[in-house]
């Protein structure tokens, strides 16, 4: 099962589910009905009761003498009954997802059993980027918190830099189809019923070039004219400025407007990768106290706000960690986020710094599908596991799946799930060794509910950005030249030939893989899984065609118009379908930001 359970013992004998009644008492009435519902998607039709004589079929019990975990359940599976106890509502409720999946892999005939289990973190949270184009409808948004309660998730952040529908500031949001505040209202009851805490992200220091490019806000911006990015391209106004008082009262104006719609106690306000400070209006405080110190100043800024809302603050940890003399004045009844992407970050070092100082933390991997097209399965599997570990070993107190959206977010959510089922399950119950055939084939029955195994084409089409000698940090070769061609055309060019004969290779593989999920399409209720993942499938195969083609020819213009033309329409085409799935599942505004991104090739030879 997804997440794994934590002791389970074979009893002799099956319990046959038949149509029945469902015995609680009734202030558990809700998990009944709940349970009801899912039931009646079985085909069984249960009742409700409160009596106990009743001859009832299941019976939901709360008992904190029997279980003390706020999270734990038993299930025990007899012949004539099933008993599910738990200390609570939510230990009920997961119970009922673990009793949802023995249905699945069982049937209407469920062994006789015994389950006992609670999670080894009580914070399992996911974190969506929808500030990189892509906002999702609220109907996919719901579909996504289904999928997360069942995964036990616990948890839900949805990142945001400009995507919030601010009502003074429409200039900034509205070419991008924010969240209203209605709909991010509906969201947080919906993931209240499901036991999932809807945490408001809204990045209130860094990654604020949505606003500061306008001038109303540029004059709070840290380097107004932009700056250099550390690996070398220029950027616009990136960060707010620390020297300028206005900063904290544009932060306060947006969390006194944002943080009321969310029944969360927390708030995480970002405050990573603040690469422009002390490289414009701050140098001079950055001179006279240090950079650190005036990073943590501003940090314990927007901790007063957050206190202000009663909120508890939630902060990416990669800033204040280069200052590790600092750690220690956090207070500490804040929440570090310790992120890192690679299989190998040093979470060990990282978990200690910050269990050492006293500070609460979360370990925070990724789902490596961002920069990618179609993912690196095992790099975001190795990740996630060297996280949890560490994270389990050091006593963070939860862990926060990230699923970032760079250069437009063009993968499709299909692209994360396999790390997700992951997570979940490490994230639940870390003793288990889950392999990677026995993870693939639970995230088929439990997610994709399918023999088809689109998990295991998945897991293919997400590892072959290793079948090139060419390995980049966060990303994929493949993905980086196509979206950034400029920036890797001589390395195109410089490529060898072996990795261009395994470049051949990898187009055909595409190719069948392509082929396989178009004939498998038609013979499930997969159909939209599938059309995601053979249009992400189809981007890298361009990519890859793209590699092929300006390696052969070096120099774009002299690619035989003929090759090109196919190239182009074959690239259009793809387009066209991305767009029509994007305007299924997203919001329409950012559409037109993240297809331009795409199609940066294209316009290469135009330019020429």
């Amino acid at each position: 099962m997804i997440p794994p359970v934590k002791k389970f013992e074979a009893i002799s004998g099956k319990f046959k589910l038949a149509f029945g009644k469902i015995f609680t008492h009734r202030g558990s009435f809700k998990i009944a009905k709940l349970l009801c519902e899912e039931l009646s998607k079985f085909g069984l039709d249960f009742s409700i009761v409160a009596h106990s004589n009743s001859g009832s079929k299941i019976e939901l019990l709360e008992d904190r003498n029997v279980v003390h975990h706020e999270q734990g359940y038993r299930i025990i599976v007899r012949t004539e009954r099933v008993s599910i106890v738990a200390g609570s509502d939510r230990g009920l409720f997961y119970a009922i997802q673990t009793f949802k999946q023995l249905l699945r892999e069982h049937g209407f005939e469920i062994p006789c059993l015994f389950i006992e289990d609670e999670p080894d973190f009580e914070n399992r949270g996911f974190m969506l980027d929808i500030s990189r184009d892509r906002v999702p409808k609220l109907e996919t948004l719901k579909k996504l918190v289904d999928l997360l309660c069942e995964l036990k998730f616990n948890q839900l952040q949805l990142y945001m830099e400009h995507t919030f529908a601010y009502e003074k500031h429409e200039k900034v949001w509205k070419d991008y189809s924010p969240l209203t505040h209605g709909e991010v209202m509906e969201l947080d009851e919906y993931c209240r019923e499901r036991f999932i805490e809807l945490v408001p992200n809204q990045n209130c220091f860094g990654h604020l070039e949505k606003w500061l490019a306008h001038e109303d806000y540029k004059h709070l911006a840290e380097c107004p004219d932009g700056f250099i990015f550390p690996w070398g391209t220029a950027s616009g106004p990136f960060s707010l400025s620390p020297a300028v008082p206005d900063s904290l009262k544009f932060v306060e104006e947006l969390l006194d407007e944002l943080l009321p719609h969310f029944s969360s106690s927390k708030v995480n306000v970002g405050a990573d990768e603040t690469f422009d400070l002390g490289l414009g209006r701050s140098k001079e405080l950055c001179e006279k106290f240090g950079k650190g110190r005036v990073y943590l100043n501003f940090l314990l800024s927007l901790y007063k706000i957050a206190r202000k809302h009663g909120r508890t603050m939630m902060f990416w940890g990669d800033i204040i960690k280069n200052h590790p003399e600092l750690v220690a004045e956090l207070p500490k009844d804040i929440v570090a986020l310790i992120w890192g992407y690679e299989e190998a970050h040093p979470y060990w070092e990282e978990c200690a710094l910050f269990a050492g100082s006293g500070v609460p933390f979360y370990v925070c991997p990724g789902t490596s599908s961002w920069n990618s097209f179609v993912g690196r399965i095992d790099n975001a599997l190795k990740n996630i596991e060297n996280a949890i570990q560490n994270g389990k070993k050091h006593g963070a107190i939860g862990f926060l799946l990230t699923d970032w959206g760079d250069n437009g977010h063009p993968q499709h959510l299909p692209i994360s799930i396999v790390p997700i089922a992951h997570a979940a399950s490490l994230g639940w119950n870390g003793s288990v060794e889950l392999s990677p055939e026995k993870l693939l084939e639970q995230t088929d029955v439990h997610i994709f509910k399918s023999n088809v195994a689109l998990s295991r084409k998945l897991y293919v089409l997400g590892n072959l950005y290793k079948k090139v000698s060419v390995q980049i940090p966060n990303a994929s070769m493949y993905f980086l030249t196509m979206m950034l061609p400029e920036r890797f055309l001589e390395s195109i060019k410089a490529m060898g030939e072996e990795d261009i004969k395994k470049m051949r290779e990898n187009i055909e593989q595409v190719e069948v893989m392509i082929q396989q999920l178009r004939s498998i399409r038609d013979k499930t209720d997969l159909e939209s899984w599938i059309n995601q993942i053979i249009n992400n499938a189809e981007m890298l195969r361009l990519s890859m065609e793209w590699i092929v083609l300006m390696n052969e020819h070096k120099d774009i213009e002299k690619i035989p118009r003929e090759r090109w033309g196919s190239f182009e329409e074959e690239f259009e085409h793809t387009l066209k379908d991305y767009e029509k799935l994007w305007l299924e599942l997203n919001k329409p505004g950012g559409l037109k930001q993240s297809a331009e991104k795409l199609a940066r090739v294209l316009n290469l030879r135009t330019r020429n």
